[in-house]
């Protein structure tokens, strides 16, 4: 049977569901900001107006106030983004018992069997955007293809409110002359190293021998070529599938430079309690440590190390983070931004092995104690309870950077 993959992307999703409650920013530009009132924050979405401006997302806010001195700027909400995204897959299950979700905004629906051909996938994909629109008062495009590679392609080819389909009779001429770029997991990295042997489109990778691309990019390379192809079998998982994440990671750019061994302490401390509460959250631990700093002249260093120990504790995160900072950062230049985060990442039910007794039973109080923080954190609120340097970090930093958020009441909402 002829697959038929659906591939959903809300446009322009965090600013478009600010808009809702506040439609008088439709007409004007506007953008989703980390924080609002720090100028060394940045753009996390813009909608259509700001746009054409030449305003990108992860654009530092002083740059995008500098082509837009008009932009307006909004605080981030991100449980309004997370209630949308969980409606909006139930709308989606109404359709098919096989949504993935990409994301807050992107999903995949498995239409096989359920739309006889593409003329029928049209009409479905119509009724889908309809009742965004009326329901939600967002709009959607969707990509109609016969693997997931391409549907996503398609909900990128037109936007915003669009439909696009690439048929097994259309899907070379269609997306063999887009920028290699456009294919799902190529990179700038990827994207810059295939135009150093004159791969610039999609056709031009699909047309350079398999063979070579293994040798060149590596096993990666042969999963793009594949690609580039048509070659794609992977499922759409079932309704209710969570992906794994391949590493959870936190990071902040402060109002000022950074230039004192204790601002890093400080926020490399509040960054670790982020980072475990995430990996506790997921039922992970992290293998491996890695920091990300970018400097006063937007240099990026990276580093990372290899832990003794699978772990979700936030000391523990710490203490690898501040060992990589302190071994091999030289303070030549202040810190404009420092991120950490954990990879290499296992289920925490998967069992380590501890050196001696003691190790272990002070492993087994801490996931206690980080378990009871967890559970009151989540019945009253995020961060009522933090460890002692998490706390001494909140009330010191910049008061500047503190962000405002609006009470969002999901029973109002419909």
């Amino acid at each position: 049977m002829k697959r038929i993959i659906f591939h959903i992307d809300q446009n322009c999703y965090f600013a478009s569901v600010e808009m809702i409650s506040r439609p008088e920013l439709k007409n004007v530009p506007m953008a989703v900001a980390g924080d609002a009132k720090v100028r060394h924050g940045i753009i996390l979405a813009k909608n259509e107006p700001a746009k054409k401006y030449g305003i990108k997302t992860a654009e530092a806010i002083w740059q995008a106030q500098a082509k837009c001195p008009d932009l307006v700027l909004v605080d981030a909400h991100h449980e309004k983004y997370e209630f949308y995204s969980q409606k909006l897959r139930e709308m989606y299950s109404e359709y098919t018992d096989r949504v993935e979700p990409f994301g807050l905004d992107e999903c995949w629906l498995d239409m096989t069997g359920i739309v006889k051909d593409y003329e029928e996938a049209e009409e479905i994909a119509l009724e889908i955007r309809n009742r965004v629109r009326e329901e939600f008062k967002l709009t959607c495009s969707v990509g109609i293809s016969f693997n997931k590679v391409f549907a996503k392609l398609g909900s990128d080819y037109k936007k915003p409110d669009a439909t696009t389909v690439f048929s097994d009779t259309n899907w070379k001429e269609k997306i063999w002359p887009l920028p290699v770029s456009d294919l799902l997991f190529v990179g700038k990295h990827t994207a810059d190293k295939l135009s150093k042997i004159n791969v610039k489109t999609i056709g031009d990778l699909a047309a350079t021998d398999g063979e070579f691309i293994s040798r060149y990019l590596g096993k990666a390379g042969v999963v793009l070529w594949e690609y580039a192809n048509g070659m794609d079998d992977a499922p759409v998982a079932e309704s209710g599938y969570k992906r794994i994440p391949k590493s959870v990671g936190n990071s902040t750019t402060t109002a000022e430079d950074m230039t004192s061994d204790r601002q890093i302490e400080r926020t490399l401390h509040m960054l670790s309690e982020s980072v475990a509460e995430r990996l506790r959250k997921h039922g992970l631990k992290g293998t491996v440590v890695q920091i990300t700093v970018r400097d006063r002249d937007l240099g990026i260093y990276e580093k990372q190390g290899i832990l003794y120990k699978a772990t979700d504790d936030a000391k523990e995160i710490y203490t690898a983070a501040k060992k990589l900072f302190n071994d091999s950062y030289d303070w030549s230049k202040g810190v404009r931004s420092i991120g950490v985060r954990c990879t290499k990442l296992v289920r925490a039910d998967s069992g380590e092995q501890l050196s001696i007794f003691q190790e272990a039973k002070k492993s087994e109080r801490d996931d206690r104690l980080n378990k009871a923080i967890d559970d009151i954190n989540r019945r009253y609120g995020t961060s009522v309870i933090k460890s002692a340097a998490e706390a001494e970090s909140t009330s010191k930093e910049n008061k500047t950077a503190k962000i405002v958020t609006d009470p969002f009441h999901p029973e109002d909402e419909f």
